[in-house]
C-alpha cells in the first residue's frame, strides 16, 4: 500500500495552492522532529504544537483576539446577571412580588416575597414592609431584550463586517468595533426606561458583530492551517472567560455599589484594550493565493459579483448540503446554549439560591469547563483531521453532544452543590462544538470567501439560536396551564426541553451532516480549480 496516496485522500480540503500558502511560511505548520512519536497521539498535542511551532508574535495576536472576544461576551451577558436588579428600576419583565431594595440581598426575605403569588397579598399590611409588587426583570419582555433585540442585529451586522474583513484593514475595524460596543455597554448604565435599554442593546449588537469575523480572518493569516482548530478553540475561550467574569463582576459590583456600575466598569475595561489592538497588532498579509491572484486580474466589481454568487452557492443545500446541515445543526445547538445563558441566574434564584451562592460557582465553572472543552474539542478534531480528513471532525460534534446532555439535565434536577458541579462535565464535553464547527466552515468554504463564510455561518446559527429563548415563556405558561405545574416546576421542565433536549436534537443532524460532507469537499476542489484556470 502506498502511504502517500492515503495521505492525499485524507486531506482533500487543502489544494496545492493553499498548502503553498500556509505550510512553508516561516516553517510554521511543519511536523516537529524533536518531539517523540508517541506524543503525537496524546490529547493536547495539537495545542503543544501550536505553542511550539507558531511564532511568539502570532501567539500574542491570538491572545489579543482572545481579549477582544472576552469583552465581547462579558458585555453581551452582563444584562442576564443583573436583570432582577435592573428590571424593577428600568421597568421590564413580568409583574411579581419581590423584596424591597434594602432587603433584596437577604435570601430568606427574597424567597418569602417570591412565594406570594397575588398583588393583593403582596400589598397587605405586614407584607408590604419587606415586599413590593413590581417588574421582576424576568418573563417574555426580558427574553426579548436579552435575545432577539441583540441576536437579530448581531448577525446582520456580522455579514457586513465579514465583507469588510475580506477587503479592509481588519485590525483597525476590530479596534473601532471594540471601542464602540464598550461605549454602548457603559451608556447602558444610564438607562431609565425599557426603550433606552432596547436601543442600547441593539447598538451593542451592531458593534459586537465586528469581533469574530475580523478576529477569525486575522488568525487565519497568522496561524498555520494545521493548528487552526486549536487556535480557534483558544479564541473561543473568550465565551467562557467573559461569561464567568459577568457573574464575578455583575454580582460583586452590584452588591457593593449597584447594577448600573456593573455596566460602567465593563465598558471601561473594553476601552483600554481597543487601542492596544490598534497599536500592537500588525495587519497580516493575506495567505489566500486564489483571492489575491484573481483580485489583481479582475476589476473589483467583477470580483465582488463573483464572490457574492459563490457565497450564495456555498450555503445552498443543493450545492453544499454538508454546509447547510452544519448551519442548521449548529443553530439548534446554539439555541440550547443561549437559553441556558440567559436563564441561569433566574433559574437558580427560583431554586432558592442567593446571588452570592450562584456567583461562587458560576464565576469559575463556565471558565474552567467551557475553556477546557472548547480547547479539547479543537485539539481532538485536529488529531482526527491528520488521520481521517477534515470531514471526520463531525464525529467530535456528535459524540460530545450526546454525552453532555445528561450532565446538562443534572444542573436542573440535582441539589446543591451537585447542580452546579454537573455543569463542569456538561461544559467540558458539550462546548467542544464551538471551535470545531468554525474549523469545519473554514475547511469547507472556498478560500476566496473564507471570512465571509464564517460571518454567514454565525449569522445563521445566531438567528436560529438567538431567538429561541423567547420560547421559554410560552412553553412555561403552557405547562402551568395544561399540566398544572407550579411556577418553579414549569420553569425547570421548560429548560429541560430547551437545554439538554436540544443538545440531543443537534447530534442527530450532525450525524446526517457527516454523511453528506464528502459532496462539499469534492465541490470545493472543483470550484478552486476553476477559479485558478479561469482567471484572466
Amino acid at each position: 500500500m502506498k502511504r502517500t496516496g492515503d495521505k492525499s485522500e485524507k486531506e482533500p480540503l487543502l489544494s496545492s495552492s493553499e498548502k503553498q500558502a500556509t505550510e512553508p511560511v516561516s516553517k510554521e505548520g511543519t511536523a516537529p522532529t524533536s518531539l517523540p512519536k508517541w506524543l503525537h497521539n496524546v490529547p493536547g498535542y495539537g495545542l503543544l504544537l501550536l505553542v511550539k511551532k507558531t511564532k511568539p508574535y502570532s501567539l500574542y495576536v491570538l491572545f489579543m483576539m482572545l481579549m477582544a472576544y472576552l469583552f465581547n461576551q462579558l458585555d453581551r451577558y452582563t444584562l442576564s446577571i443583573v436583570t432582577t436588579l435592573s428590571g424593577p428600576d428600568v421597568g421590564y419583565g413580568d409583574y411579581g412580588c419581590i423584596a424591597r431594595p434594602q432587603f433584596a440581598r437577604m435570601l430568606n426575605v427574597s424567597n418569602y416575597c417570591k412565594n406570594i403569588t397575588s398583588e393583593e397579598s403582596c400589598l397587605e399590611e405586614g407584607y408590604n414592609v419587606t415586599c413590593r409588587w413590581a417588574h421582576t426583570g424576568a418573563g417574555l419582555t426580558y427574553q426579548i431584550v436579552a435575545g432577539p433585540v441583540f441576536n437579530n442585529l448581531y448577525p446582520l451586522a456580522g455579514l457586513f463586517t465579514g465583507y469588510l474583513a475580506d477587503y479592509g484593514r481588519r485590525t483597525l475595524w476590530l479596534s473601532l468595533s471594540l471601542a464602540f460596543w464598550s461605549v454602548m455597554t457603559g451608556v447602558t448604565g444610564f438607562a431609565h426606561t425599557f426603550w433606552h435599554l432596547v436601543v442600547l442593546r441593539a447598538l451593542l449588537a451592531i458593534g459586537a458583530a465586528g469581533c469574530t469575523p475580523f478576529a477569525i480572518s486575522i488568525l487565519s493569516d497568522y496561524i498555520p492551517s494545521d493548528f487552526r482548530g486549536s487556535a480557534f478553540s483558544v479564541y473561543y475561550w473568550g465565551i467562557y472567560i467573559g461569561y464567568s467574569l459577568a457573574y464575578a463582576i455583575g454580582n460583586g459590583i452590584a452588591e457593593v455599589l449597584n447594577w448600573r456600575w456593573v455596566f460602567f466598569v465593563s465598558g471601561l475595561a473594553g476601552l483600554v484594550v481597543a487601542p492596544l489592538i490598534l497599536l500592537t497588532v500588525r495587519e497580516p498579509a493575506r495567505t489566500n493565493p486564489v483571492r489575491d491572484e484573481t483580485a489583481m486580474k479582475q476589476s473589483k466589481a467583477q470580483f465582488a459579483k463573483q464572490s457574492l454568487f459563490l457565497i450564495v452557492k456555498t450555503f445552498l443545500p443543493c450545492f453544499f448540503p454538508g454546509m447547510f446541515l452544519l448551519c442548521i445543526a449548529g443553530g439548534i445547538r446554539n439555541a440550547g446554549g443561549y437559553v441556558w445563558a440567559y436563564n441561569t441566574e433566574n433559574f437558580f434564584k427560583a431554586k432558592g439560591y442567593s446571588a452570592d451562592t450562584i456567583s461562587s460557582f458560576m464565576s469559575w465553572i463556565p471558565l474552567v469547563g467551557g475553556s477546557f472543552g472548547a480547547a479539547f474539542g479543537g485539539i481532538i478534531s485536529d488529531i482526527i483531521v491528520k488521520r481521517r480528513g477534515p470531514y471526520a471532525r463531525v464525529w467530535v460534534l456528535i459524540i460530545s453532544q450526546v454525552a453532555a446532555a445528561p450532565f446538562a439535565a443534572g444542573a436542573l434536577f440535582l441539589p446543591k452543590p451537585w447542580c452546579f458541579l454537573s455543569l463542569i462535565p456538561s461544559n467540558v464535553i458539550g462546548e467542544m462544538w464551538v471551535g470545531v464547527t468554525t474549523a469545519i466552515v473554514v475547511d469547507l468554504a472556498p478560500s476566496s470567501i473564507r471570512t465571509t463564510a464564517v460571518a454567514v455561518y454565525l449569522f445563521i446559527i445566531t438567528i436560529i439560536g438567538g431567538n429561541f429563548n423567547i420560547m421559554v415563556a410560552p412553553i412555561q405558561s403552557a405547562l402551568m396551564k395544561y399540566q398544572h405545574m407550579s411556577n418553579y416546576d414549569s420553569y425547570k421542565w421548560t429548560l429541560f426541553l430547551t437545554f439538554p433536549g436540544v443538545y440531543a436534537a443537534s447530534s442527530i443532524l450532525f450525524v446526517i451532516t457527516f454523511f453528506v460532507m464528502r459532496c462539499d469537499i469534492k465541490r470545493k476542489q472543483k470550484i478552486e480549480k476553476a477559479l485558478v484556470l479561469n482567471a484572466p
